[in-house]
């Protein structure tokens, strides 16, 4: 099955060949570069914050090795200074004891006493100086060579702790940014939920059709209260009318007889 594609997608290649030429090469980066867009584009934005997260996450272990390794040498160095201040003690002791043997030769006598009560010449001082004075210079040599092994680990740790500085703050820095990429994330998803609700459906929609309902059924009732006694032949009574009582004789008060009788014969 395999040697099957295969062969097809030689086929494909030779055949893109033949029928485009030295365009096939663009072309086909061109559909790599769109299929590799479209591929990473269908990967949902919160699986590619948690991806990045996930990436952050193991910068910590790198960053806690770092902090091992600076702590290691700051021991290390520790105990360089104290090896070499002990060094430059005893070149300290050599020193004095050389000048100190350097100084009997100056006085003239013949013999030196040592601290031990022993008498040694002048040409065995010598000779122990001699010795002493190679010794001490190869010593200071050494310790030379300590001390500017020292300074060149001292810069190295200096670097370093710059840049385990620069990893913290770049550290938080990306922690910032997935922080604020998640809260941009959080407020896309809010929007495309509130554009895509259906109001129809919801219980505010049913709430206000109900409404309109009873408003509509009391609209109703009042139209029927004013078209009721024009349709239906009743007579609207006001609750503040008062009885006139026997309208003719009113009527007849009111013109008076007289009035009435010429009205009739006329």
């Amino acid at each position: 099955m395999l040697k099957k594609i295969a062969l097809i997608g030689v086929g494909a290649v030779l055949f893109g060949a033949l029928l485009f030429g030295g365009r096939m090469m663009p072309y086909a980066k061109t559909a790599i570069n769109k299929a590799r867009d479209a591929a990473q584009n269908s990967v949902p934005l919160g699986f590619q914050i948690d991806a990045a997260r996930d990436q952050l996450k193991k910068i910590k272990p790198e960053i806690n090795d770092m902090v091992f390794q600076i702590a290691k040498e700051r021991a290390e160095m520790k105990r360089l200074e104290r090896e070499v201040g002990h060094q430059n003690e005893l070149l300290a002791k050599q020193q004095a004891e050389i000048l100190s043997l350097r100084g009997h030769l100056n006085t003239g006598e013949e013999v030196y006493v040592a601290t031990n009560g022993k008498a040694y010449s002048n040409a065995r001082v010598e000779e122990d100086l001699r010795h002493r004075f190679s010794v001490f210079q190869t010593a200071k040599q050494t310790v030379e060579k300590s001390q500017q092994v020292l300074e060149l680990r001292q810069k190295s740790l200096d670097s370093a702790m710059v840049k385990l500085e620069q990893a913290q703050a770049a550290q938080r820095e990306l922690e910032v940014q997935i922080e604020n990429l998640t809260a941009r994330q959080r407020m896309v998803d809010v929007a495309k939920t509130a554009s895509t609700l259906n109001f129809s459906d919801s219980q505010l929609s049913r709430t206000q059709k109900m409404i309109d309902e009873i408003s509509g059924r009391i609209d109703a009732e009042e139209e029927m209260l004013e078209l009721a006694p024009k349709y239906l032949g009743e007579i609207p009574v006001s609750p503040s009318s008062k009885s006139s009582g026997n309208i003719v004789k009113e009527i007849d008060e009111y013109f008076g007889n007289s009035d009435m009788n010429t009205v009739v014969k006329n």
